[in-house]
């Protein structure tokens, strides 16, 4: 059987891959909307998707694989399509490779840097004419990193180059060197989260987390926005003058449903506090080239079996 592919963002995928698919499949790239994606998605065998679109499961879909070279899946209604043994192919789980990425690590930096540099005003007439306002350093700040994981280390090690002093929590036990939550808020200049979405993690940032931190403290969530109560975050960006940096929102698939982060991306359109990127921190040129061979290969296997 030759199988049908579907790719809705082309944009997001190296030329590696769509070569390899176009040669092995009968496969479309294309960019489309959500909207477009619904009314196409289920005519095919094969889904190749990173986060940006939602894949829902409909009666009568041809999927038979679902490829995405993700760890978190929250963009797939995972619970369905298992249940039709339809087989979600990923990269949850799998360090070897993981580890060998470095986009979002970085992008979790960016941020950081750029919610603390890039804070003054320049006069138009005379460029060099410039006030700073309340720039900072990273250097002997007190960081609080949320979840240690394999990013949660990545971010450790480029935080203690800069000179910072790095505080961690995390559930496992594995994990040594941890000091409590609640400790951890109420110590930190800045708060960096990389815990994965869960039911137990969903708002995890909340309105008594908040009251925990300090005035002007900075947050940076390259995790998933679900993790951050939004509400209270924006009520806290003016109660205590925090700062956030983020790559991620609630509903970012579908922002008119979500009155939280179509506020936040306002406030930032007038407010160098808040800083939001559109979840590009793992589509380095290198993390996507890297992960797309992988994520490649593994479907191969599994696609050559049956």
């Amino acid at each position: 059987m030759h199988y049908s592919l579907l790719c809705p963002h082309k944009k997001l995928f190296s030329k590696f891959i769509q070569n390899k698919c176009n040669k092995l499949f009968n496969a479309k790239f294309s960019n489309i909307s959500q909207t477009d994606f619904d009314k196409i998605y289920y005519k095919f065998n094969i889904i190749l998707l990173r986060h940006q679109l939602k894949l829902k499961y409909k009666k009568n879909c041809n999927i038979k694989y679902i490829i995405s070279p993700t760890t978190g899946l929250n963009h797939i209604d995972k619970k369905y399509f298992k249940d039709k043994n339809i087989k979600i192919i990923s990269l949850k789980n799998e360090l070897g490779i993981l580890n060998k990425v470095n986009s979002t690590a970085e992008h979790t930096i960016y941020l950081l840097l750029k919610i603390i540099r890039d804070n003054f005003k320049s006069n138009k007439k005379n460029f060099f004419e410039k006030k700073y306002i309340n720039i900072t350093e990273i250097n002997n700040k007190k960081v609080g990193i949320i979840g240690y994981g394999r990013l949660g280390k990545k971010v450790n090690k480029i935080l203690k180059s800069f000179g910072a002093k790095t505080y961690i929590f995390d559930n496992s036990k594995k994990i040594k060197k941890t000091i409590t939550l609640r400790k951890l808020l109420k110590l930190s200049d800045i708060i960096t989260i990389h815990i994965p979405l869960n039911n137990l993690n969903k708002n995890f940032m909340d309105k008594k987390k908040f009251e925990l931190l300090k005035n002007n403290c900075i947050i940076i969530n390259t995790s998933r926005g679900e993790i951050i109560d939004q509400k209270n975050l924006i009520k806290y960006l003016k109660l205590k003058n925090f700062k956030y940096g983020a790559d991620v929102l609630q509903n970012e698939n579908n922002l008119k449903k979500n009155n939280s982060s179509r506020r936040l991306i306002e406030i930032m359109k007038k407010n160098k506090s808040v800083y939001i990127t559109p979840h590009v921190g793992g589509l380095s040129k290198e993390s996507v080239e890297t992960t797309d061979k992988f994520i490649l290969n593994k479907f191969l296997k599994s696609y050559e079996k049956k």
